[in-house]
Order: C-alpha cells, then sequence, then structure tokens
C-alpha cells in the first residue's frame, strides 16, 4: 500500500502523524500508514518496525481477536466500539516478550485520494489500577446495590451494573448528566429536578443528602448523595437508592414464610454450615421437624444428640458427613432409618450467601415410605421375573417376593402352599409348627375346603381368627398355650382356567386388627404368584417334553447329559463314586426290520418297563434310552455292577409277548466309574461305550472299562472321527498280490483300505468297519475304495485284475450296481477286471436282498467271489443261487494246514474239499494268509491255483506295488 501512495496522500499523513499526540494511521487492511513520533517515543518502536505491519501485532495475543473485530467495524461502518481498552506491546526495554502497554484508543476515519478510507487511532496511555483498586471496583461491580459515581458538574464517571437498566451498557450513560440521560434511567421530571437541586446544594456544602424519591411506575425510592474528594481536589459524588417498599416486602414475606413453614406437614429445618462450634447445629425446625423427637429441644443442638436407634444414627451420619463433604449446592437423599421404619427424601439447599458457598443447609424431608416400599416390592418382582426366565426353582423364584411382603407389611409371615402332590408343599417363611403341620395337610383336603370357602372361585383375600389356635397349631410352655398364629390373610391362586393351584397366607402370631392395604396386597401378591407358579408347571411340562423320551418315559440323551452333569457337579463332600453304563441290545435291528416298526417300538416299550423294574431295586438316579436301541443308567454304588448287570440281562433276554408272538433279544452292557477311570460324563460316556463295545464282540454280559486294557476305541469316538477322515482324506489304499501257486506269476490283487488317525494312530478295520456300516458311511467309504482301485488297474497290463471288499449295506443299496458300471467306465477297465468279494456270513445273513444285487453284477460282467469260505456255513444250494466265480479260503484253515496231529488233518481236509468243491462248479479259489513256504509248497501239492499272504507280500502302497511286481509301469502317471 505505501509504494501506491500519492503526493496528497503523503501530505494528509505527514500532517495526521505530525500530531504532539501518539497516533496510528492504518489502511482498510488495517496495515500501518504512518505513526506519530509521540506514539514511538510511548512505545519505543521504530518507524521501520511498524510501517507496513498488521496493526494486530501491535497487540499483545490476547486481545488481537477483539482489536481486529473493533477497527474493522469502525473503518466500515463508523461504529464506535462497546470497548476500547486494549493492551499493547512495548519495546521500551528490548526484552523479547515485551511489556504490556495498557492504551484507550480513540479513532477518527479518513478518505484520501490514493489510499482510498483510514482510520487515525488516538492512543491514550490507561495507568493500570492498583490490586486495591481493582478489588474495591470488583467489590463495586459485584454489588446488588446500584451504586453511581458523577463529577461536580453530574456527569457520569462510573455507574455499577445495578445502577443500570437492563440491557444497557455503561457506555451509555458515562460522561452523560441525569438529564441527558432521563429516557435512558426512565427519570420523570420531578426526580430530575430534585437531584439537580440535591448536586447544587453538594457543590455549595459537600455533606451527606438523603430524600425520597418517586420514579415512573410508582416506585419510591430513599436516594442518599454522599461526597467525594479525588487525589486531586476535584468533587466527585457517591449515589446509591434503597427501594422503601421492599424492606416493608421483606419483613412481610419473611412473617409469611414462618408461618408456612410452622403450618407444612414436611419437617424443615436449618443447619449450620459455618466452621466452628455452631457447626451442624439447628438454626431454625419448624413444627413438624419438632415433632420427629418431641421430648428434645430442636433448635440450637446438633442432629446427633437426639434420641437416635443405633441403625437410625448411623444413616444419619452419613447424610450430615455428605453434606460436609460434597460441592453440589442443592441435592436429594434417600434417609432411610430402618430402626423408626421410617424412609425420608431430604431435599438439601445452601442457602445464606449468594457470592460463596452459603452459610447454612435448608433441609425439608418428604415422607416416602410408600413410594420406596412400592419400589422395593416392584424391584421384588422384576427380581422374580428374572430369576424364574433364568429357569430356576420356584423356591428360588418366590424368595424375593416374599421379602418384598416382609419389608412392606411389618410384622407378618408369607407363605405359599401348592397343591401338585399328595400333601401340600409349603414355601416361604412360614412360622416353623405350622409349616410341619400344612406339610402334612391332604391336598384333596385342601380343595375341598376351598371350594366351599370361594365358590365362585374370585380369588378374595378371607381374614381368618384363631384358627390356629382351635387346632393346637403352636408350643405349649408351662400351662401356656402359645400359638404360632392368631391372624391369617389367605387368598386361593388360580391358573388361567380357574384351577385351584395353591394358597397365599399372611399370618401374624397375635390376634390384630387386618388393614385393608394388607388385604388388597396379599390379593395382587396372590395374583403375580399364581402366574409363576403357572408359568413353572408349563414350564415343567416342557421340560418333560424336551428331557423326555416320548416312547417308553425315561429321560431321554438330553436329559440323561443333564442328570449326569448334575450328579458329577456335586459338592466335593458328596462327590461319591459312581458308575455309568451304556447297554445295547442285540438282535433288534432283526426284529424292527423283519416285524417292523410297530413291533419294534412295542419291543423297546417292554423293555424299558422291565429296566425300570430292576434299577428301582438299586440305587439308580437315572435311567435313560439314548436312542434307538441304546441305553444308559447311572448307579451310586459301584459294588454293585455285576449284580445290577446280572438282574438287566435277566430281565432283558426273557422271551417277550409282541402281538401273540414271542420275542427275544439279547444285551450288553458297558460300564465306566467315576473318578476312577474319568472325572467328566462325556469321558466317561466314551469309556462305557468303548467296554459296552467289547462287551458284544466279546459275547460277554457286561464289560467295566480298563484303563491299562483299551480292548477297543470307543464307538462313539470312531463316529466321529470317521466323518472327518472322509473329509481330510485320512484313507489310503494298499495292494496286496495274488500270485499263481504253481510259479508265483502275478494273477491279481486285493485291494485293501487302511486309516491312520492323526490322534488314535492306525485304527483297525475290524473296528471301523462296522461303525462305517451303523452311521451309514460305507457306502461313502466304499466308493472311495472302488474308485481308487480302478483307476490304478486301469495302467496295469490287461490280464491283470483287482479285488475289492464290499460290505452288504453296499448291495442292498438298489443304485449300487449301477454305480460300479459308473466307475468302470469312468476309469477305463472292463468289468471282467474287477472281482468284488462279500463275506461268508453276509451272505448267510442276508441272502434274498445280497442274491439280487450279486445277479445284476455278474450280468453286468462284474466277478463275484465269497471272502472268508469255510466259516459261515453256506450251503451247496446258497452258492448255486448266487452263481458267484470264486471261493476264497479263510486264513484260519491255512494257518494250521502243516501242523501235525488232529487240527492239521482236518484243515488239509476242508481245504481239499474246497478245491474240488470249485473244480466240480467251475470256480476259481484264493487261499489267503500264506505266510511260509511250507504252507504255500503244500497248497501248490493240493492244486491251489492263486495264493496270497505275507509270504509273498504284505499290503503295499501303489507305488511300492509297481515298483516290486511291475517294475516296467512305476511311472507316476499310471495311478490315474
Amino acid at each position: 500500500m505505501l509504494d501506491r501512495l500519492t503526493e496528497p496522500d503523503v501530505t494528509a499523513l505527514r500532517t495526521l502523524t505530525g500530531s504532539m499526540d501518539p497516533v496510528i494511521v492504518v489502511d482498510g487492511d488495517l496495515q500501518v500508514l504512518g505513526v506519530s513520533e509521540a506514539f514511538l517515543a510511548l512505545s519505543g518502536w521504530t518507524a521501520a518496525q511498524l510501517l507496513g505491519q498488521p496493526l494486530t501485532q501491535l497487540c499483545l495475543p490476547h486481545d488481537r481477536e477483539e482489536l481486529h473485530r473493533a477497527a474493522q467495524v469502525f473503518l466500515l461502518q463508523g461504529t464506535l466500539p462497546d470497548r476500547r481498552d486494549f493492551t499493547l506491546r512495548s519495546a521500551l526495554h528490548g526484552t523479547a516478550d515485551h511489556e504490556a502497554l495498557p492504551v484507550q484508543l480513540r479513532g477518527v476515519r479518513y478518505d484520501l485520494p490514493g489510499a482510498g478510507r483510514v482510520a487515525a487511532l488516538l492512543v491514550r496511555p490507561v495507568t493500570p489500577l492498583r490490586p486495591i483498586t481493582q478489588f474495591y471496583r470488583q467489590v463495586l461491580q459485584e454489588l446488588p446495590l446500584g451504586v453511581a459515581v458523577t463529577d461536580a458538574a453530574g456527569r457520569y464517571v462510573y455507574a455499577n451494573p445495578a445502577a443500570l437498566p437492563p440491557d444497557s451498557a455503561p457506555q451509555q450513560l458515562i460522561g452523560r448528566t441525569d438529564r441527558e440521560a432521563a429516557g435512558l434511567l426512565n427519570l420523570p421530571e420531578a426526580a430530575l429536578r430534585l437531584r439537580e437541586e440535591a448536586l447544587t446544594q453538594m457543590r455549595r456544602e459537600p455533606a451527606r443528602l438523603a430524600w425520597d424519591e418517586l420514579l415512573a411506575g410508582g416506585t419510591v425510592q430513599e436516594r442518599t448523595l454522599i461526597p467525594l474528594h479525588s487525589a486531586a481536589g476535584d468533587l466527585k459524588v457517591l449515589s446509591f437508592a434503597t427501594d422503601l417498599p421492599e424492606r416493608a416486602r421483606q419483613s412481610e414475606r419473611l412473617t409469611l414464610l414462618e408461618g408456612s413453614m410452622q403450618a407444612t406437614t414436611s419437617p424443615v429445618c436449618i443447619l449450620d454450615a459455618r466452621r466452628g462450634a455452631q457447626h451442624g447445629r439447628v438454626a431454625y425446625a419448624n413444627a413438624a421437624m419438632g415433632a420427629l423427637h418431641p421430648s428434645t429441644q430442636v433448635p440450637g443442638t446438633h442432629p446427633l444428640e437426639w434420641p437416635w436407634l443405633p441403625l437410625d444414627r448411623q444413616g444419619l451420619r452419613e447424610l450430615l458427613t455428605y453434606l460436609n463433604d460434597t460441592p453440589e449446592p442443592a441435592f436429594k437423599y434417600d434417609l432411610h432409618l430402618p430402626g423408626r421404619r421410617e424412609w425420608w427424601e431430604v431435599s438439601a439447599t445452601r442457602v445464606g450467601s449468594a457470592a460463596g458457598p452459603g452459610s447454612h443447609w435448608a433441609l425439608i424431608l418428604r415422607d416416602v415410605r410408600e413410594e420406596r416400599h412400592t419400589d422395593l416390592f416392584l424391584r421384588s418382582f422384576a427380581d422374580a421375573t428374572v430369576i424364574s426366565l433364568q429357569d430356576a426353582p420356584l423356591e428360588a423364584v418366590l424368595a424375593p417376593i416374599f421379602r418384598g411382603v416382609e419389608q412392606v407389611a411389618r410384622g407378618w409371615s408369607p407363605g405359599v402352599a401348592t397343591l401338585e402332590s399328595e400333601f401340600m408343599r409349603i414355601m416361604g417363611p412360614v412360622p416353623a409348627p405350622l409349616g410341619r403341620m400344612l406339610a402334612r395337610f391332604p391336598t384333596q383336603e385342601a380343595r375341598q375346603l376351598w371350594s366351599g370357602r370361594d365358590l365362585e372361585r374370585r380369588g378374595e383375600a378371607q381374614v381368618i381368627y384363631d384358627l390356629w389356635e382351635r387346632v393346637r397349631v403352636g408350643q405349649q410352655v408351662g400351662d401356656r398355650w402359645i400359638p404360632a398364629v392368631q391372624t391369617s390373610v389367605e387368598v386361593p391362586m388360580y391358573d388361567r382356567d380357574r384351577q385351584l393351584l395353591g394358597l397365599l397366607a399372611l399370618t401374624h402370631p397375635d390376634r390384630v386388627d387386618v388393614p385393608p392395604a394388607v388385604q388388597r396386597l396379599a390379593e395382587n401378591v396372590a395374583g403375580q404368584i399364581a402366574l409363576f407358579i403357572d408359568r413353572q408347571r408349563k414350564l415343567e411340562q416342557l421340560q418333560r417334553l424336551a428331557y423326555t423320551d416320548a416312547l417308553t418315559g425315561l429321560q431321554n440323551r438330553a436329559g440323561f447329559a443333564r442328570e449326569s452333569a448334575a450328579l458329577l457337579g456335586r459338592p466335593a463332600d458328596l462327590n461319591a463314586p459312581l458308575a455309568l453304563a451304556l447297554m445295547d441290545l442285540n438282535r433288534f435291528k432283526l426284529v424292527n426290520d423283519t416285524l417292523g416298526h410297530d413291533v419294534g417300538d412295542q419291543l423297546l416299550a417292554a423293555i424299558s418297563e422291565r429296566l425300570s423294574e430292576v434299577t428301582a431295586r438299586y440305587p439308580v438316579p437315572v435311567l435313560a434310552r439314548m436312542g434307538g436301541d441304546e441305553f444308559a443308567v447311572i448307579l451310586n454304588d459301584p459294588a454293585q455292577i455285576g449284580a445290577l448287570s446280572a438282574d438287566i440281562h435277566d430281565a432283558v433276554t426273557r422271551p417277550f409277548m409282541i402281538g401273540g408272538r414271542q420275542l427275544r433279544v439279547g444285551v450288553a452292557v458297558g460300564w465306566s466309574v467315576y473318578p476312577a477311570t474319568a472325572r467328566d460324563g462325556a469321558a466317561l460316556l466314551r469309556q462305557a461305550d468303548t467296554a459296552m463295545y467289547h462287551a458284544k464282540r466279546t459275547g460277554q454280559g457286561h464289560q467295566v472299562f480298563s484303563p491299562a486294557a483299551q480292548p477297543r476305541i470307543a464307538h462313539l469316538t470312531l463316529e466321529t472321527a470317521l466323518f472327518e477322515a472322509l473329509q481330510e482324506g485320512q484313507f489310503s489304499l494298499v495292494f496286496q498280490p495274488q500270485v499263481a501257486c504253481a510259479d508265483r506269476r502275478l494273477c491279481s490283487a486285493e485291494v485293501l483300505l487302511r486309516w491312520t488317525h492323526p490322534e488314535l494312530g492306525v485304527v483297525s478295520p475290524a473296528d471301523f468297519i462296522p461303525v462305517a456300516e451303523s452311521t451309514g458311511l460305507i457306502g461313502s467309504i466304499g466308493l472311495f475304495v472302488l474308485s481308487g482301485a480302478l483307476r490304478e488297474v486301469a495302467g496295469w497290463p490287461a490280464h491283470l485284475t483287482v479285488s475289492v471288499n464290499v460290505s452288504p449295506v453296499q448291495l442292498r443299496q438298489p443304485d449300487f450296481p449301477q454305480r460300479v458300471m459308473d466307475l468302470l467306465q469312468e476309469a477305463g477297465v472292463a468289468p471282467q477286471r474287477l472281482t468284488l468279494e462279500v463275506t461268508e456270513t453276509a451272505f448267510i445273513n442276508d441272502l434274498n436282498a445280497v442274491a439280487g444285487a450279486v445277479r445284476t453284477l455278474r450280468e453286468l460282467g462284474v466277478r463275484v467271489a465269497v471272502d472268508d469260505f469255510g466259516t459261515g456255513y453256506s450251503t451247496l444250494m446258497t452258492l448255486r443261487q448266487l452263481l458267484v466265480h470264486e471261493l476264497k479260503i479263510d486264513r484260519a484253515f491255512v494257518r494250521d494246514l502243516c501242523s501235525e496231529g488232529r487240527e492239521g488233518r482236518e484243515n488239509r481236509a476242508i481245504v481239499q474239499a474246497t478245491l474240488g468243491l470249485g473244480q466240480a462248479l467251475g470256480l476259481g479259489v484264493v487261499a489267503e494268509g500264506v505266510e511260509t513256504q511250507e504252507q504255500a509248497d503244500l497248497l501248490a501239492e493240493l492244486g491251489c491255483p492263486v495264493m496270497q499272504g505275507w509270504l509273498i507280500a504284505p499290503g503295499l502302497s501303489a507305488p511300492a506295488f509297481r515298483e516290486q511286481f511291475l517294475p516296467g509301469l512305476s511311472s507316476p502317471d499310471l495311478c490315474g
């Protein structure tokens, strides 16, 4: 801006800054255009330091924003700001932080030809107020009395906020006389004349003056003038006014307030809050406060000096401590006085000083007993509802309600009698003699009694006097009879169908008049309790459905788990040993599949009845049907395992008459013992399942789990692991070669399934195949084996075949033959190269179902072999019906083939007969389990065509098999 100044601008600036007063000239952007020598001398700055700098840089940081705003408004609008005092920075002493320079700014606006609108700011230094002066000024500013100071001419030089009309500023009054400010002060002419006369008299004779002044609106004030002399000797006048009617009104209000406080029924007192001997003492108390302790002179005393019971004194001490410690000016406090059975809401407010913390506490007490009792009572129902939603026992649900009734109805004992069993079930704090008597009272008699008392079933309270004294319920003390109850309020409780659920009684040891409130309380409580009882009944019904087997009425699997968890979770001092058993029926599936599910269900129900009769003679807390034909039992005395198992075996194996037909089944029982073999329910179940499976496989009646033996992996464990094995690819295939007995030429290979579990280790097919069959996984496992075998054999020479074991469960599946053909086509293998091996036992046990599948497979070109031939007692007719292609001599006959004596002779005879039968029927024969050279030589001598066993090779992986027996085909691409 400086470089754009014209010659007239420079001349004007020189004129403005040539003033003898401190002057700063700024442009429209509030940048410094010029400064006077007087300002440079005042501030200590140089012209070079200031020219071109923002005006706000001359100001201390805390004033910059306000100075910028005020200067902008003045430049743009010409409006003088309310605030003119600012603090500039002084460079007089050359310090880095600069000293404060308090000033007052005045301004004049000019329009220059080149510079545009500028402002010349006159800077007047202000002498800082001394601390004592600042203190008096603060006092005047906070004083609620209107105080003003004028000079001898009557012009205002000071006015505190109370002397000003609302929403006005001191600047509107300063420098003006009363007549000039008459409109602002709303002064009538008469009041102006009196003020002017008083000021004239004050100038003649400076002395205190006072007179009554009538203001607009009829307000009368006593105005006072007091002469003041400044240090310079000039006259100043202090003026203030007091509203005369206000004094009278204050006195009248105090009289009315005193009368109201004495008439109110709420206790009121004022406590001294000042430190000292008077601290905490009663400065004022109305009649209601005094009535709390009629024998005590309340004013002047300390509340803790009043006669209190210990519990009440403690509550009062806590209130007084809170009064001393809290910074709050007002609060509400619940004061509970249990000894007096009172509950007060204390409204406390600090009073006595508008500016300070207050010299006193005003306390107003409101009786809230009914409200708090209602709150407690409602809270008790809320607590009961929460407990009920947690499916807790009814006693636990009703306990908070009983406590709430005892708090609300002091002296009354609540109790509930329900009628769901033969005798009354008593709950609640009922007097002991009464409880014992009612526990022997038949519920049928109670129903008859209340059907006569409450004919319309309205559920209303009935007051009964002296009944239990006549019935002699209480105690005899010498010659005196003391009844347990003399007054009772009884209410019948009904469900939604108006069926009697039970009774609620509030009993009192004395003969008393029963207030209507107690009767209403009993009726309301009875209605709520009836809802809880009805819900509990429905919950028990749902639990019975959830935890009870619908067919047998026994606990189901979920019920067994809940009951066993409760027994195992008993406290340590009750943690006695117990035994857990799993029972599985033998031959039940045959009955179910042959005679139908209806007969099977009837048989299960009959078995359950016998089991219930047997276990009733033993300490058996839980008997359950776990599902299908499996049952479970818990025995509290493991020493009786043998006796109970024998009785169970006897009960189950006796014939059952179902639909005019005699049926027989067997049972296998497996036991585990807590805590000897396991300490949690899951482990006990696994152990019992293992023991049961072992008992079933060995034909024993029962078996107790032994950690040392561990005869077999638990069925439940295998069932879970099998599902994981299929998903995670834990199964693998091995190939055992079948060779010609004469020259050891490779003819075929049998595919065998292997399973290695990451935790269980190597699992035998004898263990997991039955589980796979019972769980339905055998189909997926069988397809896995078939698919892998066919992919491998597809790369072998065309004259080699492969044998795969199949389960009768697979053969019974209608689509099994088609699945086999699909896999053959997918692998590109001719059907004649596949032999499916089925155990002889499977043929015998399920001939009709297997025969159809065998015929279909034979028609498709697939070969079928009878595995383990000679162990299942099959007949020639069976072989003829099946039209199989091959017989496999079981390893049991090969093992003792070369031994001397009777066993050797018999085995050789069986092998010779099998070879002759095969030759006569045109069937191939394979001897299994060949382990010695002597066995191989004898088989060759007897004319056996093919053999397999460890003498040739164990089961080999596909690469190992190819490397050893098909060296020219060891390329990995033959694996498929």
